[in-house]
């Protein structure tokens, strides 16, 4: 006999239920509107808007094929993780939809509702699921799961194993974490897809805006981190914001951007809302890790992060797990924030920032003793400080506003950094105010001789620095800083062009170091006076000083101080007339570091050595890519501008297109001009994935208009595509693309 103790999965009125069967539905007319809601789910909803970008990223999906039971796109808020779930089930037959955001438990039941399966007396409701699904074949989306991501491990587990035909596709900002789960991260936008996302949300906002400042667009969808939310927020502003002033409000960000769709769900309504959506699921202690890592601009390691937090490492490496789990952080050798997520963090820690960067300027604080261990630091000193640069920069400005009586020492080392980077103009202004204050005599020593050195040729004041350095460490009678402060002093000579005063306190610190120093310390001063010796013109003192470090060198010198040393020896080489042993010392010299401001100078030899070799475009190349490093370097002692100035006028006879070829060496990275001089070959910039697909269509004979048309973008867009590809391939006409096209298939 029948009992009256089922529901009817469309209205919930009570059903009859059998030993051996539920009924399912109370009526046919409940039965037949079950079957249409479940057709009308078939398929997420459409977008009404374009798809900008991610065909790689569909492809990649693509390529997982049907053997992926459990799909995540993972990612951080406001990526675009529902948009591209929806692009890709699209294309899918018996997809179902099930919206996650307004669930707070109760997963399967969301699940059951949202597919027309009702509930059964007596039973639970994911065996309710698995049955009603156990001979279906579909595609269950579940969209926004990172709030209860255990309960859709909980359900998809067993779910899976009971329904064969059942494929889950899951959008999270953390792993799910179940069996053959495959993580999809979804990465922000390329900056070429940003910018084109932005222009055209831009015009939908104002018809026939013109957007004609590419550099402005690019440092503004950066600046927005390349996240498809930000851009389509700040895309709204521009009926109100110019894009200049949009950009330089953009610290603002999380009070500017609150102007999103009326129908998207809240976390979407704003930049801060789809943050806070996060960061109000973490526990206390990720919240707390989560603030104070915020402090840092630059990123971090994982020793800056346990200062920060002020917890046992281990600890504070389970927190970083955590955050980098949930898309708040991201880590590539070294963990960093998304500048929007920062900034969110950054106000949440408000009145603590002080606290957390005090913590910070103490770490830095103890890394003054090994500084300070030898008279010229070491990479493995210097280095750690290049990496953490950005963070070293926020403890000097914390020091300096609060009068910490360390100021001097973390400015000191922040200019080193500096210095090893090529930023010398930085590390000069921040030593001369920072010497300026309050700190101890062999402090305020050691920061005179690095000043003096940055002074370079740019300041008159450098000899008065190195000459108040020697009369400090001849007080303090330091062994260590007199020879600092003597090499401090003797390279303003050698600059000024005195070289027997120069020369005379080399010989002095050279003599201080030899009984006892170091070995690679006085290799070094060693080698300044055989430079001094060859300015002078001693080219045979010269020569033997060179011999008699070289082997020192080698074998403890490292790779940035083997690379200025392998330039001397390369240059006495070219003045004697050995091109290819120059070349070689050249080569070396680049292959050793490209970190230097000698860089500049062993791009000029292999000029002068390219030019003698009767190699004109070479030598111009160079020429132009050294120029351009030099600009904002040290001006470091070039004893072959004369021939430097000639290799550029005798070209200018010789070569048509000398200007072109100069042109090309600018344009040239450090990088870049590093691999021209050491392959021979000039590296050509890669097309985007954009400007990839606008280069096929031109070669197929597309006009502008057909183009914008198959790829769903503005004439004006493919046309600043189009100048993007002519100056990257140094070409000015369709059919010269064309060709490049032809020639270059796999492009």
């Amino acid at each position: 006999m029948a009992e009256q103790v089922g529901t009817c999965a469309t209205c919930g009125a009570a059903t009859a239920t059998s030993r051996r069967r539920h009924a399912r539905y109370c009526s046919n007319a409940c039965r037949q509107r079950a079957y249409r809601q479940r057709a009308h789910h078939d398929e997420p909803t459409t977008a009404l808007d374009s798809f900008i970008g991610r065909a790689d990223e569909l492809s990649c999906l693509s390529g997982l094929g049907a053997n992926t039971r459990v799909l995540t796109l993972v990612g951080t808020a406001g990526v675009g993780k529902t948009r591209l779930a929806k692009e890709y089930a699209g294309g899918q037959a018996g997809v179902q939809w099930v919206e996650l955001a307004s669930v707070e438990r109760g997963v399967a039941r969301a699940c059951a509702t949202a597919l027309g399966i009702g509930e059964v007396t007596r039973e639970p409701v994911l065996s309710t699921l698995v049955h009603a699904l156990s001979g279906r074949t579909m595609v269950l989306v579940l969209d926004n799961c990172e709030h209860v991501v255990a309960e859709c491990a909980a359900l998809l587990e067993p779910l899976l194993l009971g329904c064969p035909g059942v494929r889950v596709i899951a959008t999270s900002r953390e792993p799910l974490r179940v069996p053959g789960e495959v993580l999809f991260a979804v990465q922000p936008l390329p900056i070429g897809c940003a910018v084109e996302l932005f222009a055209d949300r831009a015009r939908a906002n104002q018809l026939g805006l013109r957007l004609d400042d590419q550099d402005v667009l690019t440092t503004l969808c950066t600046r927005l981190d390349r996240l498809p939310l930000a851009i389509e927020l700040a895309a709204r502003l521009v009926t109100v914001l110019p894009v200049g002033e949009l950009l330089a409000r953009l610290d603002d960000r999380l009070e500017l951007l609150n102007r999103g769709n009326r129908t998207a769900a809240e976390r979407h309504q704003s930049l801060r809302a789809a943050i806070e959506w996060s960061y109000d699921h973490l526990d206390a202690d990720e919240q707390h890790a989560f603030r104070c890592l915020s402090a840092f601009p630059g990123g971090f390691g994982l020793d800056m992060a346990v200062a920060a937090c002020d917890l046992p490492a281990d600890r504070v490496l389970g927190l970083l797990s955590a955050l980098v789990a949930k898309s708040l952080l991201t880590f590539s050798g070294r963990f960093e924030q998304l500048e929007s997520v920062r900034l969110y963090g950054r106000e949440r820690l408000a009145a603590q920032a002080d606290v957390v960067v005090a913590r910070v300027a103490r770490w830095f604080a103890a890394r003054w003793p090994a500084f300070t261990a030898t008279v010229f630091t070491t990479p493995e000193v210097v280095d750690p400080l290049i990496a953490e640069c950005g963070n070293l920069q926020c403890a000097v400005d914390w020091a300096a506003r609060t009068g910490d009586p360390r100021y001097l020492e973390l400015a000191t080392m922040l200019a080193t950094a500096w210095r090893d980077q090529g930023q010398v103009s930085q590390g000069r202004w921040l030593l001369d105010a920072a010497v300026r204050t309050d700190a101890g005599l062999s402090v305020r020593c050691l920061a005179l001789c690095h000043l003096a050195y940055l002074a370079g040729t740019e300041s008159n004041d450098g000899m008065k620095w190195a000459e108040e350095a020697v009369a400090l460490a001849r007080e303090l009678d330091s062994r260590e800083l007199l020879a600092q402060a003597l090499n401090a002093v003797a390279g303003e000579h050698v600059r000024a062009s005195r070289f027997a005063e120069g020369r005379k306190y080399y010989e002095e610190a050279v003599a201080l170091l030899a009984p006892c120093a170091d070995p690679l310390d006085l290799a070094i001063i060693e080698h300044n006076l055989a430079w001094a010796a060859l300015q002078a013109g001693d080219e045979e003192f010269a020569d033997m000083l060179i011999a008699d470090v070289l082997p020192v060198y080698r074998r403890l010198a490292p790779p940035r101080r083997l690379a200025a040393f392998l330039h001397t020896v390369g240059l006495r080489a070219l003045q004697r007339g050995e091109l290819d042993a120059a070349d070689e010392w050249f080569l070396e010299s680049l292959r050793a570091s490209i970190n230097g401001f000698w860089v500049a100078d062993v791009l000029e030899g292999l000029a002068v050595i390219a030019h003698r070799r009767g190699d004109p475009r070479r030598a111009l190349r160079l020429v132009g890519a050294a120029s351009c490093l030099r600009e904002g370097a040290f001006a470091a002692d070039v004893v072959w501008h004369d021939e430097v100035i000639e290799v550029v006028r005798a070209s200018r006879v010789a070569l048509r297109g000398a200007d072109t070829c100069l042109a090309e060496g600018r344009e040239m990275t450090r990088e870049q001009a590093v691999d021209y001089a050491l392959v021979g070959r000039v590296e050509r910039p890669e097309l985007s994935e954009r400007e990839q697909q606008v280069v096929a269509l031109v070669a197929a004979g597309q006009s502008n208009v057909s183009i914008g048309a198959e790829l769903r973008i503005s004439q004006r867009m493919v046309e600043t595509h189009l100048q993007r590809v002519r100056r990257k391939l140094d070409v000015t006409t369709r059919t010269e693309i064309a060709d490049w096209a032809a020639g270059n298939p796999g492009n």
